[in-house]
This record gives C-alpha cells, sequence and structure tokens, in this order.
C-alpha cells in the first residue's frame, strides 16, 4: 500500500477546505429562518449574483456552485432551495453530524412538501444522502429501493435512446408488437419473459411489497412510494405499460381523485 507525501497530503487538505469555503457563512442566513417563511419565499433573479455565473457542471468553489443552482431555481421556493443546499454541503462533508440532522429534521417536518414539489432528481440525491449517512439500516435498505428503481429505469430509458432513430422516438407503439405481449408471454432472456402488457401483475406485487415497508420506516416508505407513483405519469416505461393496462385488479397506481 503506498502512503501519501506530506506535500500531497497538504494538497488534498487545501481542496476540501476549499470546497467547503464560506460554508459557515451561508448556513448562517437560515438560522433566523423558519421552514414557513422558506416556503412562502420564492427565488427571484434579484437573489442571486449574476456576475458570477458560470456553465461549468462542477466547482470547487462553494457559494458559486449554489449561485448557479439558486439561478436554474428562479421561480421555486427557498425551502426546495435550502434543502438542496444541505445535501450539497454533505456531499462536501461539511460539519457532518450537524447538517445531516437538519436535513432528517426537514423531512420529518415537511416531507409531504417536498414529495410535492422537489423534482425527482433531488428526491434520489436526498435518499442517496440518506443511505450514506443515516444509523438506521432499516431506512437506509428502504431508501435503496428508490435508487434502485430509478438507476434501472435510467439504465432502460438510454438504452432505449441510443437504440432508436431519434426520427421514431415520437411514433406511436407497434400494433403488432403491442397484439403479441397482449397475447401471452414472449421470452426475453435467462428464463425472463418480457411484461405482459394488458394483465401483468409484477408491477401491483411490486408495489404492495413496498407497501409492507410501512411498519418498518414510515417516511421512507412514503418517499419510495411517491417516487413510484410519479413515474406512472411523467412518460417513463411504467406510464406506457399503465397506457396499455386492461385490469383493475392487477393495476399498480392509483388514480387521481
Amino acid at each position: 500500500m503506498t502512503t501519501s507525501s506530506k506535500w500531497q497530503r497538504k494538497i488534498i487538505l487545501m481542496f476540501r477546505s476549499e470546497k467547503r469555503l464560506n460554508a459557515g457563512k451561508i448556513v448562517e442566513t437560515y438560522n433566523d429562518k423558519s421552514f414557513e417563511e422558506m416556503k412562502a419565499t420564492v427565488i427571484t433573479e434579484s437573489m442571486c449574483n449574476l456576475e458570477t455565473l458560470t456553465d461549468k457542471r462542477k466547482t470547487t468553489d462553494l457559494e458559486g456552485h449554489l449561485n448557479n443552482l439558486k439561478h436554474q431555481m428562479i421561480g421555486l421556493s427557498e425551502l426546495y432551495f435550502y434543502h438542496n443546499t444541505l445535501i450539497i454541503l454533505l456531499r462536501r462533508k461539511y460539519k457532518i453530524d450537524e447538517t445531516f440532522a437538519e436535513l432528517e429534521r426537514l423531512w420529518a417536518a415537511e416531507s409531504d412538501y417536498l414529495l410535492e414539489y422537489i423534482s425527482i432528481r433531488w428526491i434520489v440525491s436526498a435518499c442517496d444522502t440518506f443511505i450514506d449517512y443515516s444509523k438506521d439500516i432499516k431506512r437506509a435498505a428502504i431508501l435503496m429501493n428508490v435508487v434502485t428503481l430509478m438507476n434501472t429505469l435510467r439504465a432502460y430509458e438510454t438504452k432505449k435512446f441510443l437504440q432508436l432513430p431519434a426520427e421514431f422516438e415520437s411514433m406511436p407503439l407497434s400494433d403488432d408488437k403491442t397484439d403479441i405481449l397482449y397475447r401471452g408471454d414472449l421470452p426475453l432472456y435467462d428464463g425472463l419473459t418480457y411484461f405482459r402488457i394488458g394483465t401483468d401483475d409484477s408491477l401491483r406485487n411490486m408495489r404492495r411489497r413496498y407497501e409492507k415497508f410501512y411498519k418498518t420506516d414510515k417516511l421512507a416508505t412514503t418517499i419510495l412510494l411517491s417516487v413510484f407513483e410519479r413515474l406512472q405519469n411523467n412518460g417513463s416505461a411504467f406510464a406506457t405499460l399503465r397506457q396499455l393496462h386492461r385490469d383493475d385488479w392487477s393495476k399498480w397506481w392509483i388514480d387521481e381523485k
């Protein structure tokens, strides 16, 4: 095993320090604000430093990174931005125990609001953060389902995008292939079959098993089921299968009232 030289360790420490520079000042701006106040505050362009905006996807400059993020979130609530700020601070290892405790407090108090208004991207980021820092292994295990669910779907959607010519993306589904999958099981590979559209109960059973986690951790399970439900309404592969489903008994989504 190789060990870092003194100058290498010094560079690493300097890099880490830069990534957290002024984190304390950023946190202090929220000390006297309640969650209700932050929900009522909408981010405007005047709250951003337009002169320091950058097109860099990643930067070690914490203030610059958060300023870019805030500019992207114009029109959204400050509580949404605060949530994302906590996650970024944890990624940069800023006062981990205190910052994670605040993220837990936020989710405990405002889970309904967060699940309604923040994007799936940031819900998944929150799940990643709980998995990384929560001492509750059951909660981490439940939330790992969210991450697995999303990574699986993203990989599938990416493969579909790469395989299909762009001009075919908006075309209707093939009636012939749809009829085949309505009629019965079609072999896929390694003993698996394609989803038998119209009647397949696989997703219903998966959701039912998710629901059993309520007894273990209500918050984590609520997050998991909320993400799963959103995927039925946003153009995903699950939404396509829902569109073609015929059997009420085996449906896996909740109809809006």
